[in-house]
């Protein structure tokens, strides 16, 4: 993957909402649930099985992103950021966030080869990788947001966005950021979106 997309992004892209619907399709965004998500069965990279909408999405607040094992560039860069990202997080994660990274190889990267990959990156719990039958991922890539609007560039596996999904589904409340900021600026806009929960 080149960093084009990192520069094509902008701060545009960075705070672009996910498509919404027209008030005849439904009433809210949120009211399609698995209609709009899809309830894909994928399976994490400790070999859970699990629905995409009713065990990964519904009620959450949520980090997204997609790769692939075989990108070794910027991949790889931008999940040793997001690992910096969780620290930051602390016990926020697998707890108020849950973070989610896609594959977008599915035939390639198994669950035993996403598991390799996370250890590498010593990945904590409340991070999960996560792989699906190939028409599914391509649903949700398409559906939160991950697709280019240039037809060629989009077909390019090494172009995709090196993007990250902040979302809170319970409160429709949807952002982009680029995933290399710095994890500060990560978490920052994070708490934007969602401030950290006040505990008595």
């Amino acid at each position: 993957m080149h960093r084009r997309t990192l520069a094509k992004a902008g701060l545009a892209t960075a705070l672009a909402p996910l498509m919404r619907p027209t008030p005849a399709e439904a009433a809210t965004f949120t009211s399609r649930g698995a209609s709009y998500f899809t309830d894909a069965r994928l399976t994490t990279h400790e070999g859970k099985q699990v629905r995409f909408y009713t065990d990964l999405l519904k009620g959450k607040r949520v980090l997204i992103n997609f790769v692939f094992v075989g990108c070794t560039d910027v991949c790889d860069s931008v999940t040793q950021n997001l690992a910096m990202v969780q620290e930051l997080l602390g016990d926020r994660v697998g707890r108020d966030i849950f973070m989610y990274s896609i594959t977008l190889q599915p035939d390639f990267d198994t669950p035993e080869v996403l598991a390799d990959y996370a250890q590498r990156f010593d990945i904590k719990p409340g991070w999960s990788f996560l792989t699906g039958a190939p028409p599914d991922v391509e649903v949700l890539r398409q559906r939160l947001g991950f697709a280019d609007i240039d037809p060629v560039l989009d077909a390019d596996i090494f172009q995709h966005a090196a993007m990250l999904r902040i979302g809170e589904e319970p409160l429709d409340r949807w952002a982009m950021a680029a995933a290399m900021l710095k994890p500060e600026s990560l978490v920052e806009s994070i708490n934007r979106v969602f401030p950290p929960v006040r505990r008595s």
